[in-house]
């Protein structure tokens, strides 16, 4: 049987639990909002986006063309983890996608490269035998992003014209209603054929373009690169944070179901030590009394 002191000490830690997923609890929720709000942000520009790409298919139609990819295309892959547990399955769920989606291709193009965004993440990818080309530490807050985003462009740039890399695929968890996510995985190179019949122009009044068909194609598909890394992993920590704040719920559930149960234990056992006080006490006066 467990002692006074040994319940005490229990409970002051499962106490100082609790203050603890409480504190990680307020700190997701608080963080989601802010990553949400930054993949929000960024509709009307890709939206703007959208029309930049219009306009080049307008003026250069055979631009896209020879974008197509080979019969056997050599894959390109960004996923974006976490670094930190404590976030349930959020890591598990997505590297079973990227899994499955490597096993599909596994027969076509060469090896493919992978660019891994938090420690998590890359060793369950490497746990199934995959090398990961490049790792990245997942950013702390909205500022960071931008400069995440930015490396990885640059990285795919360098895929596509040193390692002929011509299809690229991003994985990454994607926020859902109440506290979830899912995983999501979206095609960034080449554009999606959804996309390429998109092509018409809203008004009769054609766009003017001043810049050379390379420098036009440049600018906008390092904008495009950009807009779509920096979405996803503003909707990677989002995830991250919306899992973390269910698993601190659960755990905080957990936790003062097992405080009771200890509050109760020590309740009982502090009772049975009166008792036997008591027991002590009368028994002393009785003898006591006898002895006279």
């Amino acid at each position: 049987m467990q002692t006074l002191e040994t319940l005490k000490r229990k409970i002051a830690s499962t106490q100082e639990l609790q203050t603890v997923a409480k504190t990680m609890k307020a700190l997701a929720a608080a963080n989601i909002r802010q990553y949400e709000q930054a993949a929000n942000a960024l509709q009307h520009y890709r939206q703007t986006l959208a029309m930049a790409i219009q306009i080049l298919r307008i003026n250069y139609p055979d631009t896209l063309t020879h974008l197509r990819p080979r019969a056997h295309p050599r894959l390109g892959i960004v996923i974006f983890g976490s670094d930190q547990g404590m976030c349930g399955r959020f890591n598990e769920q997505l590297s079973e996608m990227v899994i499955q989606h490597l096993e599909q291709h596994s027969s076509q193009g060469g090896q493919p490269l992978l660019l891994g965004m938090g420690a998590r993440i890359c060793d369950s990818i490497i746990d199934q035998g995959y090398a990961i080309e490049r790792y990245l530490s997942v950013p702390a807050s909205v500022d960071g992003i931008t400069s995440k985003a930015q490396t990885i462009v640059v990285q795919l740039e360098q895929w596509r014209n040193q390692c002929q890399v011509d299809q690229i695929w991003v994985f990454h968890n994607q926020p859902i209603r109440g506290h979830t996510s899912t995983p999501h995985r979206q095609q960034l190179f080449p554009l999606e054929s959804d996309r390429d019949r998109s092509s018409s122009w809203s008004t009769r009044c054609r766009p003017m373009v001043f810049l050379s068909r390379e420098r036009l194609f440049s600018a906008i598909f390092r904008q495009h690169f950009f807009v779509a890394l920096y979405q996803a992993c503003a909707e990677s920590l989002a995830s991250e944070n919306a899992s973390r704040l269910t698993s601190m719920q659960l755990a905080q559930t957990n936790i003062a179901e097992h405080l009771m149960e200890l509050q109760a234990a020590f309740q009982q056992q502090r009772q049975t030590k009166i008792t036997e006080e008591l027991l002590d006490i009368v028994s002393g006066f009785e003898a006591l009394n006898q002895s006279h």
